[in-house]
């Protein structure tokens, strides 16, 4: 139909998803939410000229017009000869692995199962009569997505995927309410840890009553798994095309060029089984492969899609990461360390389990994030710290990667284990 009204090329995305989701707040259901959705996305290519469009009625004489008006709206736009579909050769030809992305028994789910399960864990929480509140959320879903082109590119993608969380905030001394969460998430049922979710929910608001701010200076930093990520993702996005072709990036010139420290490594891992963020192809039909990020401190690839490949002479990669795990190459022990292993290793200093705010500034690489956690000394906590900043240069601060734990959650996009740097500069007293 595009082709019939005039465009040169067309992508056409069928997106279509279900899921379900119960909260419950303080012992009683509070929200229940069932959806379902389909939509046409549409990428027209005409005349040097590029426009997307979006479209949930699927008649087909609803469709033509509606490809007609799209494309004549395309055909308004400024003229940008770097927007075309991909070469057919870089595109995914079918033949791929099973990356185990879906659980046929969300089909014959119960509607009490999640119920039940978001109960459970807002029992654990009210166990204790600290808690001032106490929320749980239990969710489910599948996704579909079906994608051609024009070039005669076709792709098919289904997932499932299950989640719970729990928040909840204790009474602490005085006027003081500290609130934590956790959450797992799965993309089979069976893995779904959600028994313990609330209980560790309840421990992490516990340990943070009585939270001290330290003195202003240079600490070690163990920063926690379930948020180490905060640090990795200014990385990559660095690394993408469109930084690089507005120099809003502190690694421009720098492929190839070793940055950090020998145990700085980056892999992206888009075939790793049975995550729900692997994939056998992008949005634009480019075949993914596993590739370095960083290997050993040098810069080894760049994030660079179709568009942003002719924008900056430079070959097709892909346009953002899969699963980005750090392989180890530990170069002080080739045993795998967990958390308290390198909390020892790194003997004193603060134990990050919380960003909160802040920024990073993508030009410079300097950042600032306001944190909480906990003071160690001799590897051992010793009490909560809140109310300071973390403040330096990325480059700065992964040249002074000491130490990485064998504890990354294996469930998630961002596979990164707790870290330990040192010399860290902390803003406090």
């Amino acid at each position: 139909m595009a082709l019939d009204a005039g465009a040169s090329g067309a992508r056409v995305i069928l997106e279509k998803g279900n899921g379900d989701m119960v909260t419950i707040l303080n012992g009683e259901i509070d929200r229940l939410y069932q959806a379902a959705s389909s939509a046409l996305n549409f990428h027209i290519f005409a005349e040097g000229r590029y426009g997307t469009f979006s479209t949930n009625l699927m008649d087909e004489g609803t469709l033509r017009q509606f490809t007609t008006e799209a494309v004549k709206a395309t055909l308004l736009m400024t003229p940008d000869q770097c927007r075309t579909l991909p070469d057919r050769a870089i595109c995914y030809e079918g033949g791929g692995p099973d990356l185990q992305q879906y659980d046929p028994s969300i089909e014959t789910r119960l509607p009490s199962r999640g119920l039940t399960i978001a109960q459970e864990v807002s029992a654990e929480m009210l166990s204790d009569n600290r808690v001032i509140s106490a929320e749980s959320e239990y969710a489910d879903y599948v996704e579909e997505y079906f994608i051609a082109d024009s070039l005669g590119f076709e792709g098919y993608q289904r997932k499932s995927g299950f989640s719970i969380g729990a928040t909840c905030s204790v009474a602490g001394n005085g006027e003081e309410k500290p609130e934590r969460n956790w959450y797992e998430d799965e993309v089979f049922f069976e893995n779904l840890r959600y028994q313990g979710c609330g209980t560790k929910a309840l421990n992490r608001a516990i340990e943070s009553i009585g939270p001290l701010k330290l003195s202003s200076g240079t600490y070690n930093m163990v920063v926690d798994s379930t948020v180490a990520s905060k640090l990795v993702i200014p990385l990559t996005e660095a690394l993408k095309g469109s930084s690089l072709h507005t120099r809003n990036s502190f690694l421009a010139d720098k492929l190839g060029k070793k940055v950090f420290g020998d145990n700085v490594c980056l892999r992206d891992m888009p075939h790793t089984v049975g995550n729900a963020s692997s994939r056998l192809f992008n949005i634009e039909g480019i075949a993914t492969k596993e590739r370095d990020i960083i290997s050993s401190g040098t810069i080894c690839n760049y994030f660079i899609d179709n568009y942003y490949s002719r924008k900056l002479s430079l070959e097709v990669t892909i346009g953002t990461p899969s699963v980005v795990m750090m392989p180890k190459k530990e170069l002080l022990s080739n045993k795998k360390l967990s958390l308290s292993d390198i909390l020892k290793r790194a003997v004193r200093g603060i134990y990050v389990t919380q960003f909160n705010g802040g920024n990073c500034n993508a030009a410079t690489g300097d950042f600032s994030y306001g944190i909480e956690g906990f003071l160690f000394n001799n590897g051992e906590i010793v009490h909560p710290v809140n109310e300071m900043l973390v403040s330096g240069n990325l480059i700065g601060l992964w040249n002074n990667l000491i130490a990485t734990a064998d504890d990354q959650l294996k469930s998630r996009k961002w596979q990164i284990p707790s870290l330990c740097f040192s010399k860290v500069n902390f803003n406090g007293l």
